[in-house]
């Protein structure tokens, strides 16, 4: 078939079994899918390379033509930048499906989100046309969904649109009966296979409705299937993480890093779990290989054009090998996430440079995602005036006149830049800046060989780049700038909590303990309403329920926040929470959590998620979470969800390990058999601070971690932590126990002791001999 070639910016591969030789891949590949658009763009959480088309959004900043439609009265940015459109939109909900009972039309479902370069396409190319607008106006009833605030109705129809055509990614496109039953669906369509599909999809529903409804039924019946399909009970061994292992081992990049394998290696995605997973791996099974995986690719995501070397932070992905030329949206997940595996780097490697470029991240969150009443904003468009990347690329020329000849040919050398440009020659598509140049730095330790190269000591050249960053920094921040997703997430928030605390922990920096306490304040107070936590905060409006991903992210951060400044609430409010997750979305037949709970709107399917992709499922960090609870609390709710998550964890690592590496840190967690440390004495007394700090500087994930001030203090935290019953400080020192399964070594009273104590701790759970 002849179709609209078009590199993506964003998709994610098929991750689940479809069903060969069902549905669309049959019946309706006959009727409709010479339309499905193979290689069309969309954007992604898997693999796709990069193009940068013109996109529909100015910065945001549309100019409104005509009525707006039902969602200008929307709170999501992604439904508002739809708000002007002439489709006639409707907003998920009961009024629209009872349009299409009423009126007999099928449903057509857009999915997408605020800042997806290809979402901005097919709105400017045929959501933006009067033609096409009064076609989808006549024959359908037009839904519009912003994925990033209703991830239980993406997720449902990304299974169905990946069962039929084996890969999904955004818009998402899918057409449904009044039912709500999906028929038909794909990605980005162009402007002129777009109004033909519509065409033949009308002809086929007048034609032959009953045979739709009947195969609407049948792939509904087999999404209903397979939900729990892939849930069985396996044993815990000191081996079962060691698919996992594998797999990264074969799907390594050796020379640039990441996971995305021949012949093309490209594009490359920053999934940290695989990352965590190969640190946390590397305790318990000593293993250069291993590490040497997570510093390469860390290396050169550091090095690469990925990495925002003006303003700090990492870009969503790279679409080429090296790293270099990135999607340029800037997400609060990917930057959370990234800070907590490089500080994590950081501390198994002791290379001050994890540490830094992690801070730099959580600057740039602090200073431009943040909130003024404490919550983080979800994120930073690709685009700017319609360019994907515009803001973020330099010229020779614009370099030369800011720095002046001397220090712009320094910076220039410094960081790659040619008169000709990189992005281009990159990425040659008609919409990209002519000698545009994507910041980066060549090789890894570029620094020390132009150093030597100009003459100048390391310490020397640094100080002069940082200055000329600064300056143009300066510069940049007054170009348009990309749209900013304002909205509130508390599953995004949660990640930034845990990045921040722990940042903390090891930098000793009070603004990022101050700036995950104020995000955790901000949604225990603006986000939860009569006990129940909500989802989204925008413009001073609350709403959508919160889901199973918000609540397990939401106590991880909690948990790592309490570790960081021992308030109890951070831990009471994270036990609350962690009930409700358990009373709210645990499955008491068969196990392991639903995404919604039994208080959601009822989807044609409830489905669970174990898939650890761009984000960990909220399955992985529920499991883990439960598991520190148990550890700090000794909870009874937690008991029998562990017990029997921990087979079924077992299960899904030991059949399909490529998928479930966050998943495989819980277990790890529980193979390492988790430390419990309590430290006793004042917080304001140094020796106390550097016992503190002696942990925390460790790579030690598999821990739960407690202070207490004095006796009294022990006593008073006892109902709460029963490990801290009966320790205190020692002689008036202050004095540290370090425990496994509640029993303790002789009381450290002396940070040499201490060290001896944790370093036996770790060498009693190490495999003996090295993997490769």
């Amino acid at each position: 078939m002849n179709t609209v070639m078009r590199s993506a910016p964003c998709i994610f591969s098929a991750r689940r079994e479809s069903p060969a030789g069902i549905l669309s891949l049959c019946f309706l590949a006959g009727l409709l899918a010479c339309f499905i658009p193979v290689g069309a763009g969309s954007c992604r959480d898997g693999d796709g390379d990069g193009d940068a088309k013109a996109a529909a959004k100015d910065g945001g900043k549309k100019k409104h033509k005509g009525k707006p439609n039902r969602l200008a009265k929307e709170k999501s940015p992604y439904l508002q930048q739809h708000a002007y459109n002439p489709v006639d939109w409707y907003p998920w909900g009961e009024e629209a499906f009872a349009k299409a009972r009423m009126t007999g039309k099928p449903i057509f479902l857009s999915i997408g989100y605020s800042t997806c370069h290809w979402c901005h396409v097919m709105e400017r190319e045929s959501f933006e046309d009067e033609e096409i607008a009064a076609y989808l106006n006549e024959h359908f009833v037009a839904v519009k969904v912003d994925r990033e605030e209703r991830p239980d109705v993406d997720r449902v129809y990304m299974d169905a649109v990946q069962a039929m055509r084996q890969r999904g990614g955004w818009p998402l496109s899918a057409w449904l009966t009044p039912a709500g039953k999906p028929f038909f669906g794909g990605t980005y369509f162009p402007p002129e296979q777009f109004k033909k599909l519509l065409e033949r999809i009308v002809e086929v529903w007048k034609g032959q409705r009953a045979l739709l409804d009947e195969q609407a039924g049948k792939l509904t019946e087999h999404l209903v299937q397979q939900a729990d399909k892939f849930q069985a009970q396996a044993a815990i061994s000191p081996t079962l993480t060691t698919g996992v292992f594998s797999y990264l081992d074969q799907a390594h990049d050796d020379q640039y890093g990441g996971f995305s394998g021949p012949p093309r290696y490209a594009p490359k995605f920053p999934r940290t779990s695989n990352l965590d997973f190969l640190l946390n791996y590397s305790i318990r099974i000593p293993s250069k290989r291993s590490e040497t995986m997570v510093y390469t690719t860390l290396d050169r995501m550091i090095a690469g054009g990925i990495r925002d070397h003006l303003a700090g932070g990492f870009h969503r992905y790279s679409t080429d090998r090296h790293w270099l030329l990135p999607h340029f949206e800037k997400m609060l997940y990917d930057n959370a996430l990234i800070s907590r595996t490089l500080i994590g780097a950081y501390k198994r490697s002791g290379n001050d440079r994890y540490l830094r470029v992690a801070r730099e991240a959580l600057d740039y969150v602090i200073t431009r995602l943040r909130d003024k009443d404490g919550g983080f904003y979800s994120a930073e468009d690709a685009d700017t005036e319609g360019v994907e990347g515009l803001t973020y690329v330099w010229t020779r020329k614009e370099i030369l006149d800011v720095l002046g000849e001397k220090p712009g040919e320094l910076f220039c050398e410094f960081y790659g830049v040619k008169a000709g440009g990189n992005f281009k020659e990159e990425r040659p598509d008609p919409g990209s800046p002519e000698h545009a140049n994507i910041l980066h730095l060549p090789f890894d330790d570029w620094g020390a060989a132009l150093a030597g190269k100009r003459e100048l000591s390391l310490d020397a050249l640094y100080s002069q780049v940082a200055v000329s960053r600064g300056k143009l920094l300066k510069v940049r921040d007054k170009r348009a700038q990309p749209f900013l997703d304002s909205k509130v997430l508390v599953e995004w928030n949660g990640l930034a909590i845990s990045a921040l605390a722990q940042a903390y922990q090891v930098s000793e920096d009070a603004r990022y303990l101050e700036a995950a306490q104020a995000a955790a304040g901000f949604i225990s107070s603006r986000m939860v309403r009569d006990g129940a936590l909500y989802r989204r905060y925008k413009d001073g409006d609350v709403g959508i329920r919160a889901f199973l991903e918000d609540y397990a992210f939401l106590v991880d951060g909690l948990l790592d926040l309490y570790e960081s400044d021992f308030d109890r609430r951070w831990l009471e409010l994270a036990l609350e929470l962690g009930r409700q997750m358990v009373g709210a979305f645990w499955d008491e037949k068969k196990g392991a959590f639903f995404s919604t709970a039994s208080h959601h709107e009822k989807l044609i399917l409830r489905r669970k998620e174990f898939y650890d992709g761009a984000l960990p499922s909220g399955n992985s960090l529920a499991l883990l979470d439960m598991l520190r609870l148990q550890e700090l609390t000794a909870d009874k709710a937690f008991e029998e969800p562990v017990k029997v998550f921990k087979g079924l964890a077992a299960g899904l690592v030991e059949k399909f390990p490529h998928m479930h590496p966050q998943l495989s840190c819980a277990l790890e967690f529980i193979l390492f058999d988790p430390l419990e440390i309590v430290v006793c004495g004042p917080l304001d007394d140094p020796r106390t601070r550097a016992m503190l700090k002696e942990i925390r500087g460790r790579f030690l994930p598999a821990k739960v971690v407690v202070h207490s001030a004095s006796a009294k203090a022990a006593a008073s935290l006892s109902s709460l932590v029963p490990l801290v019953e009966a320790k205190m400080p020692i002689g008036g020192k202050p004095t540290a126990f370090v425990c496994r399964r509640r029993v303790c070594k002789l009381p450290a009273r002396d940070l040499v002791t201490l060290r001896r104590q944790l370093d036996e701790m770790v060498a009693a759970k190490k495999a003996s001999g090295e993997s490769k």
